[in-house]
């Protein structure tokens, strides 16, 4: 089963467009998803009304979501509610006996490169310039080396309409701030800009699943309790070249934590590569790291430790 996340624009209608043509030859179940985030009023449920025109007329099922209340939470929170909806709609697909269930999304070579930038600009690691991958998890990204002036081509060929966001156009996104006004600037200096960035996501790519392979190896020499936490004998670690020794940091980090899922700095790496003996220093997700009797330690807290710590820091997380 592929469940094809359908916006109405460009991107999607040539994406569902060429899933339902392979679907004639090849034997798969294919749904279309569309989440209205109601932001833009008349013109969101324009969207989904194209979208409902669409795939009957491609004759494709589709199913609709819609946000409660969005307005002035930021891109970030209409991007989470919406991968949120859409793997409610894999789960309820699965439960319905398809196995497997693919979320297939519409990103290409130009969104890539964009978020090689924002990553970049963030001051990402190696992880974060691979960017997009083209399988991740559940999800799948056929188009991910497809440029938009070739999306465009197929839309023209095959004679396509699609819904144009009026808010791509505005400045009030980061993304939509680096396409509109960075993206014409490096297109002067590289016309070929967006796929140079592309590339560097795929090398990016290649090297970090080299360096999670290393990482996995050197923590077979750790202690990790699920309960306790995790820790390294300091001499071992030390040893390490400064890279291995800060996505160490990382990966015990990623043991001992309650919520892996929250953010762990640069600035927080560089703390633990400086800590000294018997000192302690806490990070997110309820870990506690303390270096004694050799060993380099990162303590899961209690949930007892981390109410006092909340309370002690006026509910701060």
């Amino acid at each position: 089963m592929l469940v094809a996340a359908f916006s109405g624009g460009r991107d999607s209608v040539a994406l569902l467009y060429g899933l339902r043509r392979l679907q004639t030859d090849l034997d798969f179940a294919l749904l279309a998803a569309h989440f209205n985030h109601g932001l833009r009023g008349v013109e969101s449920d324009g969207d989904e009304q194209f979208c409902r025109d669409f795939c009957q007329r491609l004759g494709v099922e589709l199913v609709c979501g819609r946000a409660a209340d969005l307005a002035g939470k930021g891109e970030n929170a209409a991007r989470d509610s919406r991968y949120a909806w859409l793997r409610q709609v894999c789960a309820e697909q699965a439960a319905e006996g398809y196995r497997p269930v693919w979320l297939v999304c519409a990103h290409h070579q130009d969104d890539q490169a964009e978020t090689v930038l924002l990553h970049l600009l963030r001051g990402s690691g190696t992880a974060g310039l691979a960017a997009m991958r083209r399988r991740n998890g559940q999800i799948l990204r056929p188009l991910l080396n497809v440029s938009r002036r070739e999306i465009n081509a197929y839309l023209a060929e095959n004679g396509l309409a699609w819904r144009e966001d009026s808010s791509n156009a505005g400045l009030d996104y980061t993304r939509n701030r680096l396409r509109n006004r960075l993206g014409p600037l490096l297109q002067q200096l590289n016309p070929n800009w967006s796929a140079a960035l592309a590339q560097t996501a795929e090398i990016a790519a290649a090297e970090q699943d080299f360096l999670a392979e290393c990482v996995r190896r050197k923590m077979r020499q750790a202690t990790v309790d699920p309960e306790q936490g995790a820790a390294y004998l300091w001499q071992d670690w030390q040893k390490e070249p400064l890279a291995m020794r800060r996505l160490l940091v990382r990966a015990l980090w990623q043991a001992a934590a309650q919520s892996p899922v929250c953010a762990l700095s640069f600035e927080h790496t560089e703390a633990v590569l400086n800590l000294p003996l018997h000192r302690t220093i806490h990070l997110p997700g309820g870990v506690a790291v303390v270096k004694n009797h050799g060993w380099l330690r990162f303590l899961r807290l209690s949930d007892e430790e981390m109410q006092r710590r909340r309370a002690k820091s006026g509910g701060k997380k």
